[in-house]
């Protein structure tokens, strides 16, 4: 265990609670607003969004990576989206060793109309708060906090 210095913790301190703060008020709100329009979670408005810009498919492995899930948790998810009718899993014509999830004609209409309603709400409280170069800024910001992270 490193031990941090408390002058060095002040320095970035501050930073990181706002960013723990604005994250947890832009998680509930996001929660909120996608339940409010299309009576989903935001892991399921995830899940749908990553498959119907793929193209209305993709392997499950490849999704879990790119919502940031565990291959348990996504499995979890995806069996209850497949009882409302929002995904199905099919073999992988590739990989027999790998399952393709596949959206659903009822999933896509869910979640275009989520998206849709969903981007003005993202629009009001990102787009219109933040210009090209905040918008910049907080891409190289993030790109570098996940880099420092362990993977």
């Amino acid at each position: 265990m490193v031990d941090v210095n408390e002058d060095e913790s002040a320095r970035w301190m501050p930073a990181f609670l706002a960013l723990l703060r604005t994250h947890a008020r832009l998680k509930n709100l996001l929660e909120l607003d996608v339940r409010r329009i299309g009576g989903l979670s935001v892991a399921r408005f995830d899940v749908l969004t990553h498959l119907d810009m793929a193209g209305g498919r993709m392997r499950l492995s490849d999704l879990a990576n790119a919502i940031v899930l565990s291959p348990p948790g996504l499995s979890k998810l995806f069996d209850r989206m497949e009882v409302s009718g929002l995904v199905e899993r099919q073999p992988d014509p590739d990989d027999a060793r790998s399952t393709v999830g596949v959206i659903t004609r009822h999933g896509r209409a869910v979640v275009r109309k989520t998206r849709q309603q969903h981007h003005a709400f993202l629009q009001q409280i990102f787009g219109n708060v933040l210009g090209d170069r905040d918008l910049a800024d907080v891409m190289r910001i993030m790109a570098r906090l996940d880099a420092g992270m362990p993977h």
